[in-house]
């Protein structure tokens, strides 16, 4: 790899967006893939970012024990997850992204304002029994599409009022759930390489240091702060996404 500017502001991307991530539990390749692909192909970018992610993954879902309430609570958003997966990695090469960029951005935005605005979402588990599997879907098939199924789950957990340890842990599951089958989806279209393998090495040794960062962040801050950081992080993600998508 060339250590041109270029090279340098995805590794300072990538490190921004580990400690990012271990603040908040979310937000890795929504910050790191647009700066991965000045440089790489859109696969490519997508590929390198398997490796750090779930090393984090990892670290989230099995800090302070295993999350046994968690994956028996949200077996059903985990299991549609990974239809929604392969269905989206096949898509990958053929979807328009700036559409799904558009709809994204404009939902988790209005989310996002309902949110500052203290309008209430709740769900009952007679509904969580059919969101759960929906949400689930539509974040496998993001994330086997852009590699980024974060914004609609985070909007659902946030919903539920689950504290900052469940809400991390319980993203923290599906995206290792889900990961796992992205793995086995990319393989099948046979999209790994050996210079996607030597970059992530590359972004991995940025990203775990600034994860680790992040993660003594979140010990600190209380509940109420994360849940803003999680309103700030979700308004800048949708009005990113809506940028991109008119303007990229």
């Amino acid at each position: 790899m060339t250590f041109d500017y270029t090279t340098v502001l995805v590794a300072l991307a990538v490190f921004f967006a580990g400690y990012v991530k271990g603040a908040t539990g979310m937000g890795f390749p929504l910050i790191a893939t647009p700066m991965l692909t000045l440089i790489l192909d859109v696969r490519l970018a997508i590929v390198v970012q398997l490796l750090p992610g779930v090393l984090m993954d990892l670290g989230q879902v099995f800090r302070n024990g295993l999350p046994t309430a968690i994956i028996r609570r949200f077996a059903p958003m985990f299991f549609f997850a990974v239809a929604g997966v392969f269905l989206g990695t096949w898509k990958l090469a053929t979807l328009p992204l700036w559409q799904l960029n558009l709809i994204l951005g404009t939902l988790v935005t209005f989310f996002a304002i309902l949110g500052w605005c203290r309008f209430t979402l709740t769900s009952s588990s007679r509904a969580e029994s059919i969101l759960s599997p929906v949400v689930g879907f539509v974040g496998g098939f993001l994330l086997g599409v852009s590699n980024s199924m974060g914004p609609p789950v985070a909007v659902y957990l946030h919903s539920l009022k689950l504290d900052k340890t469940e809400f991390v842990k319980a993203i923290g599951t599906v995206f290792i759930m889900t990961k796992f089958w992205q793995i086995v989806a990319i393989a099948t279209w046979n999209l790994f390489s050996f210079a996607a393998f030597k970059m992530s090495l590359f972004v991995t040794s940025f990203v775990l240091v600034s994860f680790y960062l992040g993660l003594k962040t979140h010990d600190r801050v209380d509940q109420a702060t994360f849940n803003r950081l999680i309103l700030v992080l979700l308004s800048v993600i949708g009005v990113s996404l809506i940028y991109r998508a008119l303007y990229a």
